[in-house]
């Protein structure tokens, strides 16, 4: 009996983790829908050994159609980008790479600014206005300057706004809108 318990276990287990990666599957087929790109869903199949760098690795690369300084998403947002492509894999810089740097504006009044990583896994939003109106709880999106990151893509909220001394502009903790630390899946526009 005990046996057939612990096999019973053991198989639940597994069944649970397959309804998991069906549910998030299923979140990523709807999620296509939606988008007006072009988009390959890949797989995180690692992650950089070193902590030099945020960043993953996902299992397409030129094989199919994954190209370089190409904007990276999930289902709840931007992920990072494209900087190295293989035949069948990719290397994505994630945004909480402290080199990683994305135009951003607030979505609630357009206010503009620039993005970029941190170590601690948040981002932070440099170059604000000191007469601006952000908050926190506001959602950044992405502002579409240049080719790498289409216009309005959620990037994350604002949890914090503070000025550092001597300067001439105010700035704002980001939150990601996913956890990056936990990626799975990513949908990599071409």
């Amino acid at each position: 009996m005990r046996e057939k318990i612990k096999l019973y276990e053991r198989r639940l287990e597994e069944i649970k983790m397959v309804y998991n990666e069906n549910d998030r599957l299923k979140t990523l087929i709807n999620f296509r829908k939606t988008i007006p790109y072009s988009i390959v869903p890949s797989q995180v199949i690692g992650r950089d050994p070193t902590n030099w760098s945020n960043s993953v690795i996902i299992d397409k690369g030129m094989t199919s159609g994954i190209k370089q300084n190409k904007a990276v998403l999930s289902t709840e947002g931007l992920v990072g980008r494209v900087v190295e492509v293989g035949r069948y894999s990719s290397k994505i810089l994630l945004i909480t790479d402290p080199s990683s740097k994305v135009g951003v504006l607030v979505q609630r009044n357009r206010q503009g600014g620039i993005l970029v990583g941190r170590p601690d896994g948040r981002c932070k939003m440099i170059y604000i206005a000191l007469d601006s109106d952000v908050t926190p709880g506001d959602k950044i999106m992405t502002a579409g300057f240049g080719s790498v990151f289409p216009k309005d893509i959620l990037v994350g909220k604002v949890v914090k706004v503070d000025k550092e001394p001597g300067r001439l502009y105010k700035y704002a903790i980001v939150k990601t809108s996913t956890d990056l630390s936990r990626l799975e899946e990513v949908l990599c526009i071409k």
